[in-house]
């Protein structure tokens, strides 16, 4: 049973794309944070926390006097828990009812002096990140009930209240300490692992403010995906935990990229159910969809430098491997009317980045022409260069690898 917020509204989704308002909630227009017992979901939004009974549907609003300022919720062990905004504490329901919050059952965090920004459950276990340190606490089924587990004290704290997610078996976050910030993590046990590299944190650091991020975590087709929103900088970067690799996603208005649609996750139905960032809509994401609610899908793919100690090089071809001929039925028509092959272009910039050439434009094969080739012949020279590949024709693109053939020149 998926739940979404959008505006001061709980909406349930339904399975046939319909949904159902479930109440009123306070709108600060920061993230909602959202968990579920088999009888309870509990909401914390615009600092107030709020409790839909999952069978009566009875929604209830938790007086202030009992929570005050709470940003994130989390559920362990049968225990919701409520972390209250600017400070060092969370408190601690009542077994199985989140509608009742014991005076007592408050824990104040002393391992680190820094207030809590961010918790998470995760194998049965607390995680407690402030701006500069974390801890991680387990049900000991002790007065407090909740204790630090020793050992795991991490000196590494979180950026953004909501980029922690739970990935691969883990949690991810996006971490900050004494020192700095803009570095992403993922936990091994109770030792971080870095998992951004020198490029993704260098484009990171150049942003206004990174304390803004909002991440989800999703798997598609054996891949398990970190997505991070970073709303200031309007950029949307992807972890691919499978492969370690990271890339940017966009979404494409007007000629302008920017960050991509989606905000939040829930699979449910069958189904990737993203939350748009600019509206109330809820989209099912699949690679299957060759358009952005309509809007044109730009895909890039850029090499490394190309070069041989600065000295002159032959560019002969470059093939990029392709599934080809996968162009759709009725064919797609250039300015003429006429069927043409779905079209893939390239460019080059021949001074580290900063200028390009023009597009060339080869085609990529029509339907059941899967013998095509994408290559392109007598290409110059240069000390040092820059290919770049991109399509933007609604087709599945697949793209293996690319091959280049050159040869050194004779001198300096």
């Amino acid at each position: 049973r998926p739940f979404a917020v959008a505006g001061p509204t709980l909406y349930e989704i339904l399975g046939d794309g319909s949904n159902l308002n479930r109440g009123t909630v306070a709108d600060d227009g920061l993230p909602v944070s959202m968990v579920a017992s088999p009888t309870q979901l509990l909401i914390a939004s615009g600092g107030t926390a709020y409790v839909l009974n999952l069978s009566t549907l009875v929604f209830t609003t938790i007086a202030a006097g009992t929570l005050t300022n709470v940003s994130q919720v989390a559920y362990v062990d049968g225990y919701f828990i409520a972390l209250n905004r600017n400070t060092q504490t969370f408190r601690i329901s009542t077994t199985i009812d989140a509608t009742s919050w014991p005076a007592l059952q408050i824990i104040t965090v002393s391992v680190f002096p820094d207030n809590i920004v961010s918790i998470k459950s995760d194998h049965r276990e607390l995680w407690v990140l402030g701006a500069t340190k974390s801890v991680v606490y387990y049900d000991a089924g002790t007065e407090q009930i909740f204790e630090v587990i020793p050992g795991s004290f991490i000196e590494q704290g979180c950026a953004a209240a909501f980029a922690t997610i739970n990935l691969d078996n883990t949690i991810g976050w996006l971490g900050a300490d004494e020192r700095w910030a803009a570095m992403a993590w993922r936990a091994e046990g109770y030792t971080p692992r870095r998992v951004s590299t020198h490029a993704v944190e260098f484009a990171w650091q150049q942003y206004t403010t990174i304390s803004d991020a909002i991440a989800y975590p999703y798997q598609d087709q054996g891949h398990s995906f970190a997505v991070v929103y970073f709303p200031s900088a309007d950029k949307t970067w992807v972890f691919d935990a499978a492969t370690g690799m990271w890339h940017e996603r966009g979404w494409l208005n007007l000629g302008l990229m920017h960050a991509h649609l989606g905000r939040c996750h829930a699979f449910a139905f069958g189904r990737h159910l993203v939350g748009d960032r600019n509206s109330g809509n809820v989209y099912d994401m699949d690679i299957s969809y060759l358009n952005d609610n309509g809007a044109e899908i730009r895909r890039v793919r850029r090499a490394s430098v190309i070069s041989n100690e600065n000295k002159w090089v032959f560019h002969h071809s470059v093939q990029v491997d392709l599934e080809a001929g996968l162009g759709p039925m009725p064919p797609l028509l250039d300015g003429g009317g006429a069927a043409r092959d779905p079209m893939i272009n390239l460019r080059w910039s021949d001074d580290g980045g900063h200028t390009w050439s023009n597009y060339h434009t080869i085609g990529a094969g029509k339907a059941g022409e899967y013998r095509t080739r994408a290559i392109w012949r007598r290409l110059g020279r240069s000390r040092d260069r820059i290919y770049e590949v991109s399509m933007s024709d609604a087709v599945s693109w697949r793209l293996i690898e690319a091959y280049l053939e050159a040869s050194p020149g004779t001198g300096a």
